[in-house]
């Protein structure tokens, strides 16, 4: 690059993180039907992914890890100024309170690009459904 280019400026506003590890039972999709549906937010994902130990106390052999348990990461980018009223609603909704209830976590991203989804864009069939 020649000194006299510059670079675009990169979209976005200052953003956070939230992370939820949820257990495997569907609160994850409710989570997130809620997400969109009731509090409007688009940023959102959810991925399975093994763990010990994670949301519950697992006995194992001396020397040996725990079985491993199938859970849910739900990752919610949503901007820095609205980020801490959304994480206790999440930790409500979730009920992240309750034994085994799962964990979250909420950090700092360098930036965040607008997400906009047309508005004639429908649902698929059978998403998000509780």
């Amino acid at each position: 690059m020649s000194d006299n280019q510059t670079l675009a400026p990169v979209p976005g506003d200052a953003a956070k993180l939230i992370s939820c590890i949820l257990p495997d039972n569907g609160t994850e999709r409710r989570l997130l039907g809620w997400l969109r549906d009731q509090q409007g937010i688009l940023r959102a994902n959810s991925v399975y992914c093994r763990g010990h130990s994670g949301l519950r106390r697992t006995p194992a052999r001396r020397s040996r890890l725990p079985e491993p348990s199938l859970m849910r990461l739900v990752t919610i980018v949503v901007a820095a100024d609205e980020a801490d009223a959304l994480f206790d609603r999440v930790y409500e909704q979730a009920a992240i309170h309750r034994l085994d209830g799962g964990l979250m976590m909420m950090t700092p991203l360098t930036f965040a690009p607008p997400f906009a989804l047309p508005a004639d864009i429908a649902n698929e069939p059978g998403e998000l459904q509780e």
